[in-house]
């Protein structure tokens, strides 16, 4: 009896240790947790899973990321403080067009490099810029030819914008 009142009093103990205030403010998402969110929006089975740091090492700040390899195509997803790098369309010296789409009521940037024949094969980007953070997923595995919305992207570009819209996509996690 008595251990099963130290085991009651332990779990109290850990609610109310975690409990509402860990919501408020959370702890740093994870690339797994942001790769198990994916997967809810990408019908496709991933054959690797890695780390994706690309944004940390460009803007200096500890930004979380995957990278998902599919058959046909590769994501990196990644959650940035807000910037104004180029990666995420804050100035037109990356990309060769931003353009903004509705998704739901909220403004994404659909943003692309097109092909460069027997250099590379071009990328898309699809970003959500919010408050204080930059939600982004990078495409390769299809040559960028036109503008991606008008392209197989090996993932539908509406599953692309919920991606990056949905708000579990944070740099905190409750």
């Amino acid at each position: 009896m008595t251990r099963a009142v130290l085991v009651v009093a332990a779990c109290v103990l850990l609610a109310g240790c975690g409990g509402e205030d860990e919501g408020v403010g959370g702890r740093p998402i994870t690339p797994e947790e942001i790769a198990a969110i994916v997967q809810e929006h990408v019908d496709l089975e991933p054959r690797e899973t890695a780390e994706w740091d690309v944004f940390t090492r460009e803007l200096g700040e500890e930004s979380p990321g995957v990278q998902l390899e599919y058959a046909d195509v590769s994501l990196a997803v990644v959650v940035a403080p807000t910037s104004d790098s180029p990666l995420v369309c804050a100035d037109d010296s990356f990309f060769d067009e931003c353009v903004s789409e509705d998704h739901d009521g909220d403004e994404v940037t659909v943003a692309w490099q097109e092909l460069e024949p027997e250099e590379d094969p071009g990328v898309v980007y699809v970003i959500d810029r919010r408050d204080g953070e930059d939600v982004a997923v990078h495409v390769v595995g299809v040559s960028v030819t036109d503008d991606p919305r008008t392209l197989d992207l090996g993932v539908p570009l509406e599953d692309l914008m919920a991606l990056v819209t949905d708000s579990r996509l944070s740099l905190t996690t409750p």
